[in-house]
């Protein structure tokens, strides 16, 4: 059964931005909705929104899943800044920069995973969100572009960091300087995601909904200490991150979620989680 994204345990937080909560699961939808024109944009009110609502989730999911609604999200609202008069602009700008930081490390802070369901095309700033979940899962059919260049702007909302840690320094400055679509295959063989869905709408909802589900079930905060590991592999010296490995492992190690797994491996059952 598809996840009901209009209707069940609903929270709004903006115009814009919605939770759609599960409580039987553990997984919650964060929806970033398109507008009247059905353009998905964002500003510096409705990205505090998605970081209101990551708080408001922050005890209570064992998965989030980011999704935008017609297009993951083609990045700030630019025609809002256009009607902006120059002088204003950069710190219009500078705004939105600023409410995307702290929602790109509120999601980073999350102990539960974080999955970037992408249907259409995320673009821009939308794509620097994606690349901020810990797994992208994108229809056949949608497509990444990074977009800044074209416009003449450069990259923010962590794009390049992220993008450059997925492919590495060549590709990424390739993406950056030469904006383009990436189609799913594409993102595929670049590392970005692992994951294609096909399939009609209903059928990408269930499948995200499923491995949504899936990973609600794991030992979330053994989750949390993963993504420290993982970001510290590709910024620390190997000795430096050897000695991180073992300090969150003894920490892991004296936790109530790893007697579960410990007593449900050795007596061959499925673990319950917390």
């Amino acid at each position: 059964m598809s996840p009901d994204l209009t209707n069940g345990e609903t929270r709004r937080y903006h115009e814009d931005v919605r939770t759609n909560i599960d409580p039987d699961t553990g997984v919650a939808w964060l929806v970033m909705e398109a507008d009247e024109n059905d353009v998905n944009t964002f500003t510096a009110t409705s990205v505090d929104a998605l970081t209101d609502a990551v708080t408001d989730l922050k005890d209570e999911v064992q998965c989030l899943v980011l999704y935008g609604e017609n297009d993951f999200s083609v990045g700030a609202d630019l025609v809002g800044i256009q009607d902006t008069p120059q002088e204003l602009r950069p710190p219009k700008i500078d705004n939105t920069a600023a409410a995307s930081n702290r929602f790109i490390q509120a999601l980073r802070s999350l102990d539960a995973p974080v999955v970037a369901a992408i249907e259409g095309t995320a673009a821009g700033g939308g794509l620097g969100f994606a690349l901020a979940c810990d797994m992208i899962v994108m229809h056949e059919e949608a497509s990444l572009n990074t977009a800044y260049a074209r416009i003449g702007l450069t990259p923010d909302n962590g794009t390049p960091f992220f993008l450059t840690r997925a492919v590495g320094p060549y590709r990424a400055r390739d993406l950056l300087f030469d904006p383009r679509p990436i189609a799913a295959s594409e993102a595929k063989n670049l590392g970005i995601t692992d994951r294609i869905l096909m399939g009609s709408h209903t059928e990408f909802l269930d499948e995200t909904s499923e491995l949504a589900v899936r990973l609600a079930k794991g030992p979330t905060d053994v989750y949390g200490k993963i993504k420290l590991l993982v970001d510290s592999a590709s910024q620390s010296q190997l000795d430096d991150h050897l000695e991180f490995e073992r300090d969150m492992i003894r920490t892991a190690s004296e936790s109530n979620t790893f007697d579960e797994g410990l007593n449900a491996f050795v007596g061959k059952r499925e673990p319950e989680w917390d």
